[in-house]
Order: C-alpha cells, then structure tokens, then sequence
C-alpha cells in the first residue's frame, strides 16, 4: 500500500511538472532523467517487495529506503524547477506523513537531517555551480533558497517531533496487542488445560467429545472414548503424601500421552481419572491401552507400582457424548468391581 500511494505521488509530480516544459521553467532532458530515476526507485522497490527479498529485514516494507529515495528526488526536483523550485519542497509533508506511521524515532530524525543535508547540498550547487543546471528562464535571488532552507529548518523539526509522538503512540499500541494477544493466548491455555498434568482438562475434554459425537453421528464416522482412574490412588495420597500423590498424576498423564496414535487425545477428567477420546473403529483401542498400561507400569512409587482401570464405550450413531460417557462409567465401574488393572467394554 505505501509503494502504491508514493507510485500515485510520483505520478501527480510528474504532471505538474510536463506542464512546466510548456511554461518554460523546466527543461525537457532533465525532466527526463529525473522521471528515470524516480521510475528506477519504483521498479526496485516493487521488484524487491514482490520477490519476497525485503522478508528477512526487520521492516519488511524498507521504508527508511524508499522515504530517503523520496527525499532525494524531491531535492532533484528543487535543482532542475527554476523559479518554481519552492513548491518542489511541498511531497516532502507526505514523506513525513508516511514516516509518522512507518518509522521510530531514530529513523525519523535521520530523515530530518538527510533532507535538511540535501537541502543544503542543492543550494550550494545551485550558488556554486550553477553551469550544473538546465537553462530554467527567470533567474530568481539566493535568498529565496536561504529563505526555503531557513523555513524547513523550522517546519521538518517540527514535523520529525509530531512524527516521533505518533511512531510512539504506534509503538505503544502495538506492544498492547502484543500484551493482550499474550494474555488471551494464557487465559485459553488456562481454561482449556489441567495445570497440573499439562494435558487437556475436563472442560476442553467435553468439548472434544460433544464434537465427535456430532461429527460421528452426521459422517458416520467411529469413535471411541475410555475412562481410565488409577488404582489405589487414595490409598497413595493417605500413605505416601498428597505431593507424591501430584507426581503420580503427572507422571501417569506424560506417560501415557507419550505413547498415543497422534489422533488420540487424553485428559483430565477429575480427581484420577482420565479421559481418552480416541477416533478410528474400536480394533486400536486394546494396543493403545496396553501401551498406556506398559508405560505407566515402569513408574514405582514407594515400591508401588502404577495401575489403573479403564471404561470403554464405542460410540453409536446419533448417541449423545453424555450417554457415551455414561456407558464408559459404567464399563469403569465393572472393571473395578472385576479386580482392578482392567478395562471393560461397555455394551
């Protein structure tokens, strides 16, 4: 958007400036290798943007390069407009307008001095060398340079301070996006995961099984959902202390995540129970639960070892999650009245 906005100033300078050809305050040729040049800085840029080259600079848009290009053209423009060279002065607003909403600070007050420093080199050529410049008809006194270059030395200060303030206000505003995109992403992860196990918990669980519920009952495709609740548990949170009882419930939770299909998700349930929703036919569901059962095998507590029971349920078609749920609670409830260290599937 920048590289079009400058492309339509170009091309309204440009205009006024032919007119000038007809007037007789600007010379054909070094209109012609002014319009070259600023035709070149605009095929670069745009050349450089579309490529994707400008990508791995920290402004991708390099807007420090195309506003310095833009100062140096309007200096060009002040060398070869003659008698009109005061409005020549003019784009450089919309250069600091652009600054105001591209750059820092630093970068805006290095514009002021590149173009205060331009500005000076021209009055120099223009006193010194004056052989440099086209034939531009009415010659018109130094001091309508000194007055130009007094005035900007004013109004680009100026200008470079109300940018600077609003480069901040800018700085600022992004930094509070910053913040809050930060803080919303903390408050998701906050509601939607157990802090202690660092899994799923048991709202973001209910909310994944709502869906494949709906999702199985319109495509027909299958899913399944188990309840696992770790044996003994109370019995490890009495004897061995409700910290051991924490890092059994973290460990369980690694370990078993740590061997599922990547389409499985486990959760938090409550207390010790976990939630492992589980999309495919029901054939996968007893080696997934037997790897769970190995890796958690190998985590001793107090010479104890980690076991649990599980409640299976496959979904039916048009079954609510809630019913489902129920069946696998059930299934639970039956392994742990068959002995524990089980799973049971539900009819």
């Amino acid at each position: 958007m920048q590289w079009l906005i400058a492309s339509l100033v170009y091309v309204g300078i440009a205009i006024l400036l032919v007119t000038g050809v007809g007037q007789g305050w600007m010379d054909t040729t070094a209109l012609a290798y002014w319009l070259g040049f600023v035709a070149l800085v605009l095929v670069a840029g745009y050349a450089a943007l579309r490529s994707g080259w400008t990508e791995k600079f920290r402004d991708p848009s390099v807007s420090v390069w195309q506003l310095s290009m833009g100062v140096l053209a309007v200096t060009w423009g002040y060398l070869i407009c003659g008698p009109m060279r005061t409005s020549a002065l003019f784009p450089l607003m919309v250069i600091f307008a652009f600054g105001a909403f591209a750059l820092r600070w630093r970068q805006i007050a290095f514009l002021t001095a590149l173009a205060l420093a331009c500005l000076v080199a021209a009055i120099v050529i223009r006193s010194r060398y004056p052989q440099w410049l086209p034939a531009q008809g009415e010659i018109t006194p130094l001091r309508l340079d000194i007055n130009n270059l007094l005035m900007l030395a004013v109004v680009l200060p100026a200008l470079a301070v109300i940018a600077a303030r609003l480069s901040g206000l800018r700085q600022k505003l992004r930094d509070q996006r910053q913040a809050l995109g930060r803080a919303l992403s903390e408050v998701e992860r906050l509601a939607t995961t157990d802090e202690l196990t660092g899994i799923a918990n048991r709202r973001s669980m209910q909310v994944l099984a709502d869906r494949s519920a709906a999702l199985s009952s319109r495509q027909l495709t299958p899913f399944s959902v188990v309840i696992l609740d770790i044996d003994h548990f109370k019995a490890i949170n009495d004897e061995l202390g409700h910290a051991t009882g924490d890092a059994a419930l973290h460990a369980f939770a690694q370990r078993a995540s740590a061997v599922l299909r990547n389409t499985d998700t486990l959760g938090r349930w409550g207390g010790e129970e976990f939630l492992l929703v589980l999309p495919g036919g029901p054939a996968g569901v007893g080696a997934v639960l037997e790897r769970i059962r190995a890796a958690v095998r190998s985590r001793c507590l107090d010479a104890r070892t980690l076991t649990f029971s599980a409640g299976v349920a496959h979904h039916r078609p048009g079954e609510s999650a809630e019913a489902l749920l129920a069946r696998a609670d059930l299934a639970l409830y039956e392994a742990k009245r068959a002995g524990r260290d089980r799973d049971v599937t539900a009819d």
